[in-house]
């Protein structure tokens, strides 16, 4: 009986905290991606709170990573195709091969 009660325990322990990773793990990132086009002085677009798979406007040059995680630049606008990672607080230029980022 000792037994089952311990393992019981271990088990609703094990799945509680398979519970709270998985869902830090599902949150949008917090922030904002801004995406200028070439000779723009001020953002063409602005994704606040950023989820999932985003198109980037024609004419893309320059994409800012204003968000508390990463994100991922891929060649296409449905974001397939290899990609490249962009850091928290960094930004890349000259964008003309990435159609689109997932966050």
């Amino acid at each position: 009986m000792r037994i089952r009660r311990i393992a019981s325990v271990l088990l609703a322990s094990a799945l509680l905290v398979m519970g709270v990773v998985g869902s830090a793990g599902a949150q949008a990132p917090s922030g904002q991606v801004l995406v200028f086009i070439a000779d723009a002085a001020v953002p063409v677009e602005k994704f606040q709170n950023p989820q999932g798979c985003h198109a980037l406007p024609t004419g893309t040059h320059v994409v800012i990573n204003d968000t508390d995680r990463a994100i991922t630049l891929h060649p296409t606008p449905t974001c397939t195709g290899p990609g490249i990672e962009l850091a928290p607080g960094h930004g890349a230029h000259e964008l003309p091969a990435f159609g689109g980022f997932q966050a």
